[in-house]
C-alpha cells in the first residue's frame, strides 16, 4: 500500500508523551463538541419553546398540533446546526442523514407528547412550562441518538474514525 495513502497518515503513537497528547487531543475535541452541541442546543431550546407560545397562545392552536407543528420546524432547524456546526458531518446521502435524524426524533418527540399530555390534559399545568421540562428531558436523549445513529463516524479499516 502506498505510504501517502489515507490509512497511513496518522501516526500511531509510540511512547506514553505522544499518547497522553494524544488523548488530551481527543478529549478536548469532545468537549468541545459537547460544548457546542449544548450552545446550539439553547438556541434551538429558545427557537421551539417561542415557537410552541406564538402557536399555543398566540396564535391559540390545540397544544399537541402546536406541538407537532413546533417539532417539525425545530428538528430541521437542529439537523441544520449539528450537522454543519457541532458534528462538522461529511455524508454521501443529505437525504439519508436527514431522513434517520427525523426517525431519531420521533422518540422524542413521543416523549415531549406524553409529557405535555400528563402536564396539561391531566394535571393543568401552564403548557410553556410543561413544554420546556418535555424539551429537557429530549435533548439528553437526542445526544444520544445523534452520536449513535445519525452523525456516528465510520471507522477506517485501521480503526481511525472517520466523517462519513
Amino acid at each position: 500500500m502506498n505510504e501517502n495513502s489515507e490509512l497511513h497518515q496518522h501516526k500511531h503513537p509510540t511512547t506514553e508523551a505522544e499518547f497522553e497528547e494524544e488523548l488530551d487531543a481527543v478529549e478536548t475535541k469532545a468537549n468541545n463538541e459537547l460544548q457546542l452541541y449544548a450552545v446550539w442546543g439553547v438556541i434551538t431550546v429558545v427557537f421551539n419553546v417561542v415557537l410552541f407560545y406564538l402557536l399555543y397562545h398566540t396564535f391559540h392552536v390545540e397544544y399537541q398540533v402546536a406541538n407537532l407543528i413546533d417539532w417539525f420546524f425545530s428538528v430541521l432547524f437542529a439537523f441544520v446546526v449539528n450537522k454543519f456546526f457541532v458534528f462538522k458531518h461529511k455524508t454521501e446521502s443529505l437525504f439519508k442523514e436527514l431522513t434517520t435524524f427525523y426517525g431519531t426524533r420521533v422518540a422524542t418527540y413521543l416523549i415531549e407528547f406524553v409529557i405535555l399530555w400528563i402536564g396539561i390534559s391531566l394535571l393543568g399545568a401552564n403548557g410553556t412550562i410543561t413544554k420546556v421540562i418535555g424539551h429537557g428531558i429530549a435533548i439528553a436523549v437526542n445526544y444520544v441518538l445523534s452520536k449513535l445513529f445519525v452523525f456516528k463516524k465510520k471507522e477506517t479499516p485501521a480503526g481511525e474514525p472517520t466523517s462519513h
